[in-house]
This record gives structure tokens, sequence and C-alpha cells, in this order.
């Protein structure tokens, strides 16, 4: 029951539509529904987001006027959380030194665009970039150059699987929310899952339930994805004998068939995931952490399943609300947000220019969603990207 010390939540169902005899089942997916409503982007955020990009594709082209700029992650994908970092790629051709690293922070602090504390230049990562806050709109960046073009890749793969998936987008961001609570959603800092890898065990956990014919009913199918991919991940599935795989027809493949292409290198692993864009990579070999998100996986599904199997009629407050929150620092920004940028919003027809410059180098690929749209974050763990 909500009280004082526990006021309902923006994303929470009201009071009211508990202890009336609705399978609590059904209440868990309108609650999925009514969170993922509520954490995408508003229009004002939308907006913010796409001119920063801007702003950053200017001082990039000043630098490099040849150069193409490209998003990728789950700014592309529209699987950003509200605090999510924005993933851009510069293609210089064949060209590339270090120095380009150093030259795009000399010229960040020069324009005042960030702040020198905000600015990290990771120039010996297997793929360099520049991490850095954008200081009108406090969003992170992490720019790289040329080989990260497979990351653009991944995100026409996830949009392709959005496509295919309607529910995709609504568990990525319960489950995304989830192990950003537990401090688990980074493998540059803590060997978490990365978005991307979480992504694609979504993929696959979805590939089964087609494969297996299973039947949902409308009213409660959100409900029962999430209990079944908690139960699968955190209970059922095999760690130590399998790798998860979007392109396998079981949605799994033996770690042992996968070492003539990964070679003997990422073996001790506990959580292996073939990468679809590029086959020689395992996108989990640096998630050491990874028995932390199964425990909390198991966790998860032991305690939404209790509070499923309670009796409809005693059901007091919130289900997805036992293991699941906002914290204060993102109602904080969303908040600071609104306030203060709500005035830039332009009309509704000039969203679909917002990205009409940084989308020129790629054509090919589908802009980012619309806020409205249905469609966090793919990051692929080789390039120590984060979140």
């Amino acid at each position: 029951m909500c009280d004082a010390a526990n006021p309902i939540k923006l994303w929470q169902l009201s009071p009211m539509a508990y202890g009336k005899g609705i399978p609590a089942l059904c209440l868990l997916h309108q609650e999925i529904e009514h969170f993922y409503q509520y954490i995408q982007p508003t229009p004002t955020e939308f907006y913010l987001r796409a001119e920063a990009v801007r702003r950053i594709e200017d001082v990039l082209l000043s630098l490099w006027p040849s150069a193409c700029v490209d998003i990728f992650g789950s700014f592309r994908t529209g699987l950003n959380l509200p605090i999510s970092d924005i993933d851009l790629v510069v293609h210089l051709g064949s060209y590339w030194s270090p120095t380009l690293l150093h030259d795009l922070e000399r010229e960040l602090v020069a324009r005042d665009v960030t702040d020198p504390m905000t600015v990290t230049v990771l120039d010996k990562a297997s793929v360099p970039v520049v991490k850095f806050t954008e200081r009108v709109s406090r969003i992170k960046f992490d720019v790289s150059f040329n080989e990260a073009v497979s990351g653009v890749q991944a995100a026409q793969l996830i949009m392709d699987f959005i496509r295919k998936f309607p529910e995709l987008p609504k568990l990525v961001m319960v489950l995304k929310q989830f192990l950003r609570l537990h401090g688990l959603n980074e493998v540059y800092s803590t060997g978490g899952v990365s978005s991307y890898a979480l992504t694609l065990m979504c993929v696959s956990f979805l590939q089964q339930q087609t494969h297996t014919n299973k039947k949902y009913n409308s009213s409660n199918k959100l409900g029962q994805l999430l209990l079944q991919f908690l139960e699968y991940y955190g209970r059922k599935f095999d760690f130590l004998k399998y790798s998860i795989s979007v392109l396998s027809d079981g949605g799994r493949v033996e770690k042992e068939h996968l070492r003539s292409t990964l070679g003997g290198n990422n073996w001790q692993s506990v959580l292996s995931i073939e990468d679809p864009v590029t086959p020689t990579n395992d996108i989990g070999r640096s998630s050491y952490a990874a028995l932390h998100v199964i425990q909390g996986f198991e966790a998860a599904f032991l305690k939404l399943s209790k509070l499923v199997d309670s009796d409809p009629a005693k059901i007091k407050g919130p289900i997805l609300g036992s293991i699941l929150d906002v914290p204060q620092d993102v109602l904080n920004y969303r908040a600071w947000v609104q306030f203060n940028f709500q005035h830039i919003l332009p009309p509704r027809s000039s969203f679909s220019s917002s990205f009409s410059s940084a989308s020129e180098c790629q054509p090919e690929h589908p802009k980012p969603s619309s806020p409205a749209s249905d469609t966090e974050d793919v990051r692929d763990d080789r390039h120590g990207y984060r979140r």
C-alpha cells in the first residue's frame, strides 16, 4: 500500500487498481506497459538530444570537414534510458592516428562544449574513444572513429528485431533499468551486462518462444514474458555448456562448437554471447560479474512469482515496483530538462529532420525512433563502452 514512506511512483498504476480481484499477472502486464510509456523520452528530451548531437557534429566537422558522423547505440534504436549516453562514430576512411582523440579533446574544451574535468581519452582501448559530458544538455557522449562501424550495423540489426518482436523494447527497458539499479549495467567498470548483450539475450529468448508456438493471452503477455525470461536465465539456462545466439534456431549454441570461430580466449567466461555482426567476438567475455546478474534474475523471479501467485483480492500494491524503481537523480534530471528546455521544442513536423545531417553517411539506416514510437543501448563489450 502506498503511504508517505512509500509514495506512488509516476509510472505505477493507481492504488485503486489493486485488491479488486484482477489477476496479478494482468496487473504486472499493465505495470510493464505503464513503465515503458513513462520511461520513453518526452518530445523535449528527444529534441534536446537531437540538438546536442548537432552541436557535437559541428565540432567534429570543423576539425574534419570531409568526415561523416553517424549515430549508433541506444539513441539510434530508441532503447535509451533518460540518462543513457549517446554514441557517435566519425568515419575518416582509412586515415587514423591516436592524435585525433586529443585533437577532439582540445577542440571540445576550447569551444566550451564540455568541462575539461569530464573528458576521458581512452587511446589504448581496442577501439579508442573520447568520453565527455556535453555542457548544455548534461548528456554523456562516446565518440569513436572508423572501427566502430560494427556498432552501426548492430543498431540496424536490433531495429530489425524490434520490428519482428514488438514486445522486445518493453522487456529490454524494464531489464535495463533493473540492471542499472543493481549496478550491473556497465561492463567497463563493473563487469556487468551491456545493453547490447542484454538485448540479444532478450531476442534469443523471444526466438525460443516463437519456436515453441506458445500462445499468450494479450492481457498478461508482458507479465508472462518477464517472468519466463527471469526464470530462464536465472534458473534454467546452462551457462557452462551453452553460448547465447540469435543466429541459431534454438537461441543457443554449444560453447564447444564456437571454439574454432572464437579461439581459445573466451572460454573461462560464464556468459558467452555470439556476436551476430562480428562472429569472432564473444560479447559476454568481459562480463566478469555475470554470476551476480544471474543471481539477480533468479531473486527477481522468486519475488515476482510469489506476488503473482497471491490472492488477487489481497494484492495491496505494485508488483513490478517490488523489483524496479526510478532513482531520484533520474527524476531530477527529467524535471530539469522539462523546466529549462521546453521552449526549444520545434513544430512536430521538424522531428523527422532532426538527424538528417548525421544520417547522410549511412542513408540505408533508419533514423532513430521518435518519442511516440514503440521502438538502451547497443554497446559492443569489446569496445569498452558503457551502458
